[in-house]
């Protein structure tokens, strides 16, 4: 800790780290959920992407209420990590048109993807190229010289139970479970496997090449020279709660929803709010809730 009550980041952490961002959902003052989020640059400024249910505090499928006591979130907190820990406030109700959201919505899925997007141009010094998701495509991935096909490993970067990794995200490796070029229930989903948890939906999904692997094309085998890292979606839930089958939307359906934000959403505002709905480390993780069930006391 430094002076101030900041974090201090003296020893390496990977890049993909800095991408995902923690987000509560409030109704006034009283926490509803928390999830994920990201920043998808654009030549227009940044755009948080987030899942839909995360703002409507609605099932996207059933409508059913997720909380308890049936709270809908009127407004929700972005944290953003670095030198000092800060939160964004974001106002989900829009005062001028209380019938219409303040996010923006997929062009022609519309509530049906749970996925939205929030342009937010007034972030830009803060959010750059190295914590946030490019949805420009390089040379070689433009020529197709690799693909991520079904039974591939992938990573969901998020924020399971909260903050329980303190500053960073916890990285939960899976694997593409469908075919990815084939829509599940006719929409741009793909299927993965992996121990996905509550606080997640809304993280990115990433495959990487490491440093070294051999990836072969065209019946020639070729080694990357560094970490090459490739967004493939964002992930939204699992497909039921003892299942740890989960959904990814697309790449190209989040780039359809960014574009479409950029064009026709409002700019959003994001309020500074340093102290108010203050994130504390030691009150929101505590291992002993977690580890009770998994342990028994040695006598």
């Amino acid at each position: 800790m430094n002076e101030k009550g900041g974090h201090e980041f003296k020893r390496f952490f990977d890049g993909l780290s800095g991408v995902s961002r923690y987000i509560r959902m409030y109704f006034g003052q009283t926490p509803l959920a928390s999830g994920t989020c990201f920043f998808v640059m654009s030549a227009d400024g940044p755009v948080l992407v987030t899942n839909r249910h995360n703002f409507t505090g609605r099932d996207n499928i059933t409508g059913k209420l997720l909380h308890k006591g049936c709270g809908i979130p009127n407004h929700a907190v972005v944290t953003l990590h670095g030198p000092e820990e800060v939160h964004y406030h974001i106002d989900l109700v829009d005062h001028t048109n209380p019938e219409m959201p303040s996010w923006t919505e997929h062009p022609t899925l519309g509530a049906k993807a749970d996925i939205v997007a929030l342009p937010v141009k007034e972030m830009a010094n803060i959010i750059g190229e190295a914590n946030s998701v490019s949805l420009e495509k390089s040379v070689s991935l433009q020529a197709d010289w690799h693909r991520w096909d079904v039974g591939s490993e992938l990573q969901v970067i998020g924020y399971p139970y909260g903050q329980i990794g303190g500053p960073f995200p916890i990285w939960s490796k899976g694997f593409i479970a469908s075919e990815p070029d084939v829509d599940i229930a006719g929409l741009p989903i793909f299927l993965i496997d992996c121990k996905s948890r509550t606080g997640q939906s809304g993280s990115p999904v990433w495959a990487r090449f490491k440093t070294g692997d051999i990836v072969t094309y065209k019946e020639k085998d070729y080694q990357a020279k560094q970490t090459i890292n490739y967004f493939l979606g964002t992930y939204s839930g699992r497909l039921h709660r003892d299942s740890d089958l989960g959904l990814v939307w697309k790449r190209s359906c989040i780039e359809e929803l960014v574009n479409h934000a950029i064009t026709h959403g409002a700019q959003h505002r994001m309020d500074l709010r340093r102290h108010r709905f203050s994130a504390s480390f030691s009150k929101e993780f505590s291992l002993d809730r977690f580890i009770s069930d998994d342990f028994e006391e040695v006598e």
